[in-house]
């Protein structure tokens, strides 16, 4: 009795620790951060939808690097494609390119000889988001989920891709890997170094600042860039929501919007908005689906058309107002990307750029299945019981 009685007296210490932790940690970080949305950059931007094409250009634009190389990814595995990236790093590095390498503290799955491999070469390897004091639970779950490069400050790249086999279709159980990804040339370049820049100062300096900005010429799309630290995406998405008149396209592998876009999303359908919602009909999480489907259960009684991606998982990270405007980026549509991670998405209406996003859209509503009220009624009772558990847990999906 008296041992179970210990038990119970340690488990509601560590709950209220953890809730305290969490809570103040919060707290803190609203106070002391913000979002921060660029001015508008005129650059040129190519849509790349597929990994294997991702990466045979950002290898290519490696090998012809002249002076730095900036690499940040939240994931980087020690497997067939990484392997290929840490080559090509090391090979600059040892000609004397100065290259930096950035990676989320918890999404580093390189092995030791490979981040030997990486210092002997000379990379300035580094991992962001470490643990601090006093809130060590809250730090735990502040990750930077950012995926930016940077070649010799004139060549950019953003996106939903990490480095990754499972990024290329390589993995059996997701199979093919849908995402989006940018690479940019133009001014916006810029914007890019910069947010690079200030991700790896946190953890060591970068001398020589002045000649990682060379004159960039103008290209004909204008862009804006939105970094944000946990705070402000919430309010930039409601903005665009509140904004339509015709049409919301959301891509996103994850669906577990805050109260305030949940309500905002119905407002949208009940004022005659069409809602496009295309989600992966796989999880890559033992939680998220499920966490999902009670937003969506509403949202579907709302009007809105939810989708399921067959064909392989869906990563793509992208919202599109009236066929106008398009937000991309690494940001997902769920409330770790709004009030967790760090992230950074392009705000663009250039109608070139947004026609190439949508006919991808529409290309893979083709290769989905349409969700209807009817069939989640009649989803098993362990489903039900799984949304319940997972209830608690949204503020962490």
């Amino acid at each position: 009795m008296l041992l179970l009685l210990m038990i119970i007296t340690i488990g509601c210490a560590i709950f209220f620790w953890l809730r305290f932790d969490y809570q103040f940690g919060l707290t803190h970080l609203r106070k002391h951060e913000s979002g921060n949305i660029t001015s508008s950059y005129p650059s040129t931007a190519s849509l790349l939808s597929d990994g294997e094409a991702l990466f045979a250009c950002l290898l290519a634009d490696i090998a012809k690097a002249k002076d730095h190389i900036h690499i940040q990814f939240y994931i980087f595995r020690s497997d067939g494609i990484g392997k290929r990236v840490i080559q090509a790093l090391c090979d600059k590095a040892e000609q004397g390119i100065t290259v930096r390498l950035l990676i989320d503290q918890f999404g580093c799955k390189l092995s030791k000889s490979d981040k030997k491999a990486l210092k002997q070469a000379g990379v300035h390897f580094q991992t962001s988001s470490r643990i601090q004091t006093p809130w060590i639970f809250f730090s735990m779950n502040r990750r930077n989920h950012r995926k930016l490069s940077c070649i010799d400050g004139r060549i950019g790249y953003i996106g939903g891709f990490n480095v990754g086999d499972e990024y290329l279709g390589r993995n059996p159980f997701f199979g093919h890997w849908r995402d989006f990804h940018i690479r940019l040339t133009g001014t916006g370049v810029h914007a890019i170094q910069s947010q690079f820049m200030s991700d790896f100062e946190k953890v060591e300096a970068i001398p020589n600042q002045s000649r990682l900005f060379p004159q960039l010429e103008e290209g004909s799309q204008h862009i804006q860039f939105f970094s944000t630290q946990g705070v402000g995406l919430e309010k930039q998405y409601l903005d665009l929501i509140h904004s339509a008149t015709q049409s919301i396209s959301i891509g996103t592998p994850y669906f577990i919007p805050t109260k305030a876009l949940q309500k905002a999303l119905v407002e949208a359908c009940q004022r005659g908005v069409q809602v496009t919602i295309l989600l992966p009909e796989k999880a890559d999480h033992p939680f998220v689906k499920h966490a999902a489907t009670p937003f969506i259960i509403t949202i579907i009684q709302a009007g809105a058309i939810v989708h399921h991606y067959y064909r392989g998982f869906y990563h793509v990270k992208v919202l599109i107002v009236d066929h106008a405007t398009c937000l991309i980026g690494t940001a997902n549509f769920d409330q770790r990307s709004l009030h967790l991670n760090n992230e950074m998405s392009c705000v663009t209406n250039n109608e070139a750029f947004i026609n190439d996003v949508e006919i991808l859209f529409q290309r893979d509503l083709e290769r989905s299945i349409t969700i209807t009220e009817e069939s989640l009624k009649k989803r098993p009772k362990l489903d039900r019981l799984k949304e319940k558990a997972t209830k608690p847990l949204i503020n962490f999906l």
